[in-house]
């Protein structure tokens, strides 16, 4: 396996965590630190919120790929259209998980 082949599957395996491992995660911390279910779901949501914009704002290849996986899309690492990306998906998509980890910032708080 060439190195470029081998990038490429990083980039892809990045995409796969960006778009699902993030849920996965916040799951097994739920499932460790029960009580803490909704500071867990705060912090999941902040997180990726700032993780897509950080990426989209700075071109990473893995975000591109997951917005490829997210359009039904075969995930193409080495051929990068930034101009495929909707706009109101690349900023929408993280406003509005800040907004609901805000929200549940609030409910904590309030609670």
């Amino acid at each position: 396996m060439s190195k470029m082949e081998k990038t490429a599957k990083k980039v892809i395996a990045l995409a796969y965590l960006h778009r699902y491992g993030w849920i996965a995660v916040m799951m097994v911390c739920i499932l460790i630190w029960n009580e803490q279910t909704s500071c867990i779901l705060c912090l999941g949501c902040f997180c990726f919120s700032i993780w897509s914009f950080v990426g989209y704002k700075r071109k990473w290849k893995h975000i591109f790929c997951s917005y490829q996986n997210a359009y039904h899309q075969k995930m193409t690492p080495d051929l990068i259209r930034w101009q495929q990306i909707k706009k109101s998906d690349a900023y929408g998509i993280p406003l509005l998980f800040l907004f609901l980890g805000l929200a549940m910032l609030i409910l904590v708080i309030v609670n």
